[in-house]
């Protein structure tokens, strides 16, 4: 009995996302613990902007051009999302909402008008709400996973620092380190994941693809280093579920499927991790009146 092959379009898909996904894992661990992951959910939904205004600016439909688009629409989210924090006394989720929510309505408008105006090449770019791996080529594959293992070396190189910022700042500021510049460089290689998943999961879910990872690993350990591989591991397993299930099922939307597929694993992490699962809790209360 021969296995049926593998479409080559199944496997340029499941290697950029697999990539996407476990950098995403990796990056939003220290996001996740150094309280970060709101600003990740606004520059997510500020990306759909950047995408219709490079599109417009340039008019080309080129990933790349579009991503970095993407990208400077997540700065300038995060970059107002600061100001606001800082010359007002909005608190942090109101500020965080605002943001969201004008960035994400600014999108949808731009590309009404794209859509409207009967812009050539303009139909499809709402495909970013929800992702198009579809869509993706060898070259974009290559492009999400060159990206992917850049942000994951930075930071591999930054480990200590970032560690020592996220559940000490105070300590860290005394010791001489540049706080500030850390915690914005975390949050910038946030977004360039948020930026990156954008044909996986699309505007509105990419930032589940940094939360939900991290927050499953934490179930399972203490140590920073190994929350990070789990994390990292549970964004890949979740992407390649998530390809296999659409690619059986065509009509399955793929990003939806892999916030399901994470949200699947975060679920049986809470109740089955044996240090903090629910399940596993009168098994370590039991141990715990034998040692008594």
């Amino acid at each position: 009995m021969t296995l049926p092959a593998i479409p080559y379009n199944t496997l340029v898909v499941a290697a950029g996302v697999a990539a996407v996904g476990f950098a995403a894992g990796v990056i939003g661990s220290l996001g996740v613990l150094r309280r970060r992951a709101l600003a990740g959910d606004a520059a997510a939904h500020a990306t759909l902007a950047g995408v219709a205004a490079a599109f417009a600016v340039t008019g080309s439909r080129s990933l790349p051009v579009l991503l970095l688009g993407a990208f400077v629409a997540a700065v300038a989210s995060l970059g107002l999302l600061v100001l606001i924090r800082r010359h007002t006394r909005t608190r942090d989720d109101a500020a965080t909402a605002i943001v969201l929510g004008v960035s994400f309505g600014i999108g949808i408008v731009l590309l009404s008008g794209i859509t409207a105006r009967g812009i050539p090449g303009g139909g499809g770019l709402e495909q970013f709400l929800l992702g198009h791996t579809a869509a993706l080529t060898a070259g974009d594959a290559a492009i999400l996973a060159s990206v992917s293992a850049a942000a994951v070396l930075v930071l591999w190189l930054g480990l200590k620092e970032a560690t020592l910022v996220a559940f000490d700042p105070a300590f860290a500021a005394a010791s001489g380190w540049p706080v500030t510049a850390i915690d914005y460089a975390l949050v910038a290689l946030v977004a360039v994941m948020v930026v990156v998943g954008l044909p996986a999961a699309g505007a509105v879910l990419v930032t589940a693809l940094v939360v939900i990872p991290p927050v499953a690993a934490r179930q399972w350990t203490d140590r920073v280093g190994t929350m990070l591989l789990l994390a990292g591991l549970i964004g890949l397993v979740s992407a390649i579920a998530g390809v296999a299930a659409s690619a059986v099922m065509p009509r399955l939307a793929t990003g939806p499927t892999i916030v399901l597929v994470a949200a699947a694993i975060f679920g049986l992490s809470l109740l089955f991790a044996p240090r903090r699962g629910r399940a596993a809790r009168p098994l370590r209360l039991r141990g715990g009146s034998r040692r008594t």
